[in-house]
């Protein structure tokens, strides 16, 4: 077998196919071959390699089976690296490389390149997407409906009025603070009426001087019989008496005094106790009843009635003229003359328009400025400013900053004194039922001291009991009869109710911001659903497991996300003006800012409007809490009693009609009860964990190669790097050996 050992020995060939042709013999030599050389079968494969083995029966000669082994090292460095490269095309069953080695020509090649890469681009693009996603953190939100009895919430009710007016005005500061409130809102409402009346004014001056050929004394006379009218068919007469207003008596312009000049001329009117003089010219004052007048020049005299406060028509006092009436009425208005015989004469004065008012001139006027201010109890100006009634004249928002004083002098107060000045449980809850049964009102309520309602009284409140509807309905959730006292309401007070609030037996209420008013006179229907939440903290949320620190204020209670806004509020507080917000509890070693002090109350305000400003320093980080329970409420109202309800609630001796209509100002229904006895479910879970990760990413890479694809295609870049280090390192040597013979 020679002609294989000379095959072996080989040691270089010019092209890779000349060596595949010698070894394997050329596969299209049967196309090649003479027409005219007829040849046999031994003869045949005695030519291609075949050899003296052909059809040999000898059992000692057996064909030799061809193997194409030679050392590739043989080759040529280019040859070489070919010849590896096809090697691992043929090997290898990844998809495409197959094909680019057994491609026929440079154009197959170049196309399934362009396939492999595609493809290689968009496992890249997948495989990226997977671990973009893994890194990102994302979450599943499982929502689950279970039907399960859900455990019943924690109920906290309170009275709109949060002290009892009796018994506050007992606090000599909570007296003062309620004097100053009612000359602030005297003093707005006093303000209120001049700029009403000052537009009433315009308008009127404006219309009347676009009226043409109608007489502002036919006016006069028309609004004086109807007033009169009105007032004469009251229950009671009415007393006119002539009382000194402020006034501004603005002389009319010569063109509307030319317009004016014949119009009240040859004018009486003896019913209207009217009789005007033949050429008089009215000027008429605009009266400016709630404003002192600053001098004599200022001031005018009205006919003022005491019962309706009206101050009708005012003239300067000159022009007010003492005379002898000849008859007055049961209210004081009086006729200058008559046709009757007259006795005796009544002293009065009477106006330019021939109207007079019963006067015995020896009464003092009465200051009607005085009178309609009803004399309230003045506080010093200092007082007024350091509660910050100065210069308010809005009464909204003077009740809002009532509200706040009486905040700040509460809180100077000891809990114990605070509240007993409040509703006490008996008070307020009547009667009360859950699940059908009879409430045990003074061990099933816990009574809290909230600084805007007072005392508010928790249902369901012992951690180691666990209250449930039997069934869904009113009827077997909690039912409360409130009675609220209307009667000894506090005039900041703004409306007669409850307030009451949904929440976890474990945080806290906080009935001024998450509480429902309900009216009274109705029955208030709460409907709850209960949806609970397990979030996931960092790095997949941004939930706290347990945020309650030494300084959360509220320590018996469970962490909540208003709790730590106001935690971290009044941290700020006490250590800017080293106390505290009187709204918020402060801990043991803490005090609430004082009422009277100016400095204390304006860095309070100061860090109030920080707290406001979207771009202050004020910043706080509060988180959600993993685990919560939250409670949708659906309200629905019905009238409340009905006139056939026989019931006792408060005091009330009257009958049935009168005690309902008691019942209606003072006293409501309260429902709270579950919709449906279940409840959702609300779990997040992380989209990609470690495990899924990898099966997603192995999914990816297998549907591209096989579990030996791998290994191969890490070998085959193994040798490849063999055979580049192997060429570098024998130039090296030969540049070595060249400098060596140069030398």
């Amino acid at each position: 077998m020679s002609w294989v050992n000379n095959l072996k020995n080989w040691e270089r060939l010019n092209e890779s196919a000349e060596y595949m042709k010698r070894v394997y013999g050329d596969p299209q030599a049967y196309m090649k071959f003479d027409e005219q050389k007829f040849v046999t079968e031994r003869e045949y494969y005695g030519d291609v390699g075949y050899g003296e083995c052909f059809n040999s029966q000898d059992s000692g000669v057996q064909c030799e089976i061809i193997q194409g082994e030679f050392d590739p090292k043989q080759l040529p460095y280019d040859k070489r690296m070919k010849w590896h490269f096809r090697e691992f095309c043929y090997k290898t069953s990844a998809h495409g490389i197959p094909m680019i080695g057994q491609a026929p020509n440079i154009y197959y090649r170049g196309v399934w390149v362009c396939l492999f890469a595609t493809c290689m681009v968009m496992l890249y693009l997948n495989a990226r997407s997977v671990l973009d996603k893994y890194h990102k953190n994302e979450k599943i939100v499982d929502i689950q409906l279970k039907f399960d009895t859900a455990p019943f919430p924690a109920i906290t009710i309170c009275n709109l009025n949060p002290y009892k007016q009796h018994l506050a005005r007992s606090v000599a500061l909570i007296q003062r603070t309620l004097n100053a409130f009612d000359g602030a809102m005297s003093t707005a409402a006093q303000e209120d009426e001049e700029k009403r009346q000052k537009a009433t004014d315009e308008a009127e001056e404006a219309a009347s001087r676009m009226r043409r050929g109608v007489t502002i004394y036919e006016d006069l006379k028309k609004k004086w019989k109807t007033l009169d009218k009105f007032r004469m068919q009251r229950d009671n007469l009415h007393l006119f008496e002539v009382g000194l207003s402020k006034c501004a008596c603005e002389k009319e312009s010569e063109e509307d005094e030319e317009e004016q000049q014949g119009l009240y001329d040859d004018y009486n009117d003896p019913e209207a106790g009217i009789t005007m003089p033949p050429g008089k010219k009215v000027h008429e004052c605009k009266e400016r009843k709630y404003e002192e007048p600053e001098g004599e020049d200022d001031k005018c005299l009205c006919a003022f009635d005491r019962n309706t406060e009206d101050a009708w028509p005012c003239f300067k006092i000159p022009d007010w003229n003492d005379q002898q009436c000849a008859s007055c009425t049961a209210d004081a208005i009086c006729q200058l003359n008559s046709t009757a015989k007259v006795r005796k004469r009544i002293p009065c004065k009477c106006n330019p328009l021939g109207q007079c008012v019963a006067y015995d001139r020896t009464a003092p006027l009465l200051h009607i400025w005085q009178y309609l201010a009803g004399a309230p109890p003045t506080e010093d100006p200092n007082f007024v400013k350091a509660m910050g009634f100065e210069g308010m004249k809005d009464e909204v928002a003077i009740v809002t900053k009532a509200k706040e004083n009486i905040m700040f002098v509460m809180s100077a107060l000891p809990m114990d004194e605070r509240e007993k000045l409040s509703t006490q449980k008996r008070e307020l809850i009547q009667k009360c039922s859950f699940n059908g049964e009879a409430c045990d009102i003074d061990n099933d309520f816990l009574t809290i001291v909230d600084p805007n309602f007072g005392n508010c009284f928790i249902f369901n409140h012992d951690h180691n009991i666990t209250k449930s509807s039997i069934r869904a309905g009113p009827m077997y959730g909690l039912r409360m009869l409130v009675y609220v006292n209307a009667s000894d309401y506090m005039p900041t007070t703004e409306a007669t109710g409850v307030r009451l609030t949904i929440h976890d037996k474990e945080d806290f209420p906080f009935p001024d911001t998450f509480g429902y008013s309900a009216p009274t006179g109705y029955v208030s229907s709460f409907g709850l659903r209960m949806r609970k939440m397990s979030r996931l903290p960092a790095p997949y949320g941004d939930c706290i497991p347990d945020g309650k620190t030494s300084s959360y204020i509220y320590q018996n209670h469970t962490y909540s996300v208003e709790g730590c806004y106001r935690t971290c509020f009044q941290k700020l507080v006490l250590q800017e003006c080293d106390c505290g917000d009187p709204r918020f509890p402060v801990l043991e070693d803490g005090k609430h800012c004082e009422a009277l002090n100016p400095v204390q109350r304006q860095c309070l305000d100061d860090k109030m409007g920080a707290l406001s400003d979207l771009h202050g320093s004020f910043k706080c980080r509060c988180q959600q809490p993993c685990a919560q329970s939250l409670y949708t409420v659906t309200y629905s109202p019905a009238k409340w009693p009905s006139q056939s309800l026989q019931i006792q609630l408060g005091s009330c001796n009257g009958t049935a009609l009168e005690c309902n209509k008691h019942y209606k100002e003072n006293g409501a229904m309260v429902e709270v009860f579950y919709e449906q006895l279940n409840y959702e479910f609300l779990e997040e879970t992380e989209a990609y964990q470690n495990l899924e990760t990898r099966l997603k990413s192995r999914a990816w890479l297998s549907q591209f190669f096989e579990a030996s694809d791998l290994p191969e295609a890490v070998l085959a870049a193994a040798r490849f790097m063999e055979e580049a280090a192997q060429k570098y390192f024998n130039k090296r040597l030969e540049n070595a050996k060249l400098d060596i013979v140069v030398t």
